[in-house]
């Protein structure tokens, strides 16, 4: 049975990594093109951190100088005395021994300590981080931590957290149009580095979305969760392969001329006389259908097996209809039988720059006086 890659598919009109740099207030960031949906923003900075609305905040850390295996002995270096956040002291009492290594400890001290964890780094060195972010995050070792300098952590001295970068968001600019409103990212304060980037993700309108052209179709190739490439067969072939055939640009494949219609240089052209651009398309279609029929049949005869749903046996109607809300858009619509007798409607909108016309009149409106009758072919 036959199948294609599935190309259409309904546009999530999804910008990504949009690459941007502050602006000269170094707080305000300005998109390219309008945010549909402020829930769909994600913001990274320098290609590497990703900062959520809340900002970003690291945590107080605090890391000992001296390398594991430790010597620890009951009374003599076996305390931590700390305060979390400003908190009451909490008397951590670690295990004694030779040769505790560095991650059996830092086990041992997180199972004791209440917001307080800690680890080993690459170099056998003792770490504590807090649970909070921010600085209000704060780690003290006091006087009488008898293990502390055996760790090579301070006492005395205050840990803090930070935060790396403030909070922000999403304002409408007031000065630009209502049904598609520029929105900026707003930081909370300024940030100090000039050579900072970000890359923003985000939904933007129907109308200014580059990946379908306002259309609100696209064409790529789609995948399952699974990572597995989408196919069509049957009706849903058919639709496709009728699709491709009439908006191909007859000529463009050099191996296969023959392949294509006029459609888009026919819509294109300046009207000098009512029903033209309707006759020249459904001429053009008819002629790129019957050519599709002969390669099924000769498809058929190799042999290889054709299902009554994937061949397109008569092409019943084709028309344009322009976009109500959108002057530069024009569907053209058609209605497709299968040997199976079932119609399949299809129907794709272009994008068109509204040339003039001879008589003055733009082609969208003469679209508008040929789209009242639908053509028939039998």
């Amino acid at each position: 049975m036959s199948y294609d890659r599935k190309l259409e598919q309904v546009c999530p009109h999804l910008v990504i990594e949009e690459a941007l740099f502050l602006n000269a207030d170094r707080q305000t960031i300005r998109p390219l093109r309008p945010i549909a949906s402020t829930a769909s923003v994600r913001l990274r900075i320098d290609a590497e951190l990703e900062v959520g609305a809340v900002g970003h905040s690291v945590p107080a850390l605090a890391k000992a100088s001296l390398p594991g295996p430790f010597n620890i002995r009951v009374g003599v270096n076996d305390r931590l005395i700390v305060s979390i956040n400003g908190g009451p002291d909490q008397i951590l009492v670690a295990p004694t021994g030779l040769g505790i290594t560095a991650a059996a400890l830092a086990k041992a001290l997180s199972s004791r300590a209440a917001g307080l964890a800690f680890k080993a780094s690459r170099r056998f060195q003792i770490q504590a981080l807090t649970a909070t972010r921010g600085p209000t995050a704060k780690i003290l070792f006091k006087q009488g931590s008898t293990l502390a300098p055996t760790l090579g952590l301070t006492v005395g001295r205050v840990y803090r957290g930070q935060q790396v970068f403030p909070s922000w968001s999403i304002i409408s600019d007031p000065n630009t149009l209502s049904d598609r409103p520029t929105r900026l990212i707003v930081f909370d304060s300024r940030i100090e580095s000039t050579t900072d980037f970000v890359e923003i993700n985000y939904t933007t309108v129907r109308q200014e979305c580059r990946r379908c052209g306002g259309v609100g179709i696209e064409n790529d190739w789609s995948y399952t969760t699974a990572g597995s490439l989408i196919k069509v067969r049957n009706a849903e072939l058919l639709s496709q392969e009728v699709l491709k055939v009439t908006y191909t640009e007859k000529g463009s494949n050099p191996f296969h001329p023959w392949y294509g219609t006029g459609l888009l240089e026919a819509i294109g052209k300046k009207i000098s006389d009512q029903g033209l651009v309707q006759n020249l398309i459904l001429s053009d279609l008819q002629e790129a259908f019957r050519r599709w029929q002969g390669i099924k049949r000769e498809q058929e005869g190799i042999p290889q097996f054709v299902s009554d749903e994937e061949f397109p046996f008569r092409l019943l109607v084709a028309n344009l209809e322009p976009d109500p809300r959108d002057p530069t858009i024009v569907y053209v619509n058609a209605v497709v039988q299968n040997r199976s007798s079932s119609p399949i409607q299809i129907s794709r909108g272009l994008q068109l720059p509204l040339p003039y016309d001879l008589l003055g009149s733009t082609v969208q409106d003469a679209l508008l006086r040929e789209s009242q009758v639908p053509l028939l072919a039998q």
